[in-house]
């Protein structure tokens, strides 16, 4: 008869290490690319305006964030974009998807005329749903 002797020692069980490491850089990656994409819009420090009539706005999942501050410093997102360049950034957002809306973050001390030239790269892009960001103003 074929029976193993009491010296050998049985096999122990082999746990596959290669689909754990698999699984473990999938999670990685989903947790990099969701924390990459959380609202950037409060990344640039903007003292917004008050307003009475001010509402919450919806999370919309594609949106163009533009900010400028009282020094004329203009940001698309978190990256600062010279107001000459703008129009031309903002065409290649209007090209993934023209209903976009753009999200306008000034600070309260900010030029109005630098309002109305990043309204004006907006239209130029094609990117006609312009709304400007205020905060509730307190009674």
């Amino acid at each position: 008869m074929g029976f193993a002797s009491e010296s050998r020692e049985r096999a122990r069980p082999v746990i596959p290490l290669a689909g754990m490491v698999d699984v473990l850089f999938l999670l990685l990656i989903f947790f990099m690319s969701t924390y990459s994409m959380r609202d950037q819009e409060l990344m640039v420090d903007i003292g917004l305006p008050a307003s009475e009539s001010a509402e919450p706005g919806t999370n919309e999942a594609q949106k163009v964030v533009v900010s400028f501050d009282e020094d004329g410093r203009v940001f698309l997102g978190e990256r600062l974009v010279p107001i000459a360049d703008l129009s031309g950034e903002m065409a290649k957002l209007a090209e993934i998807n023209p209903d976009m809306p753009v999200i306008l973050r000034g600070d309260r001390a900010a030029a109005y005329g630098l309002q109305m030239q990043i309204i004006d790269a907006a239209n130029a892009a094609g990117l006609r749903d312009v709304r400007l960001s205020a905060v509730r103003e307190e009674e």
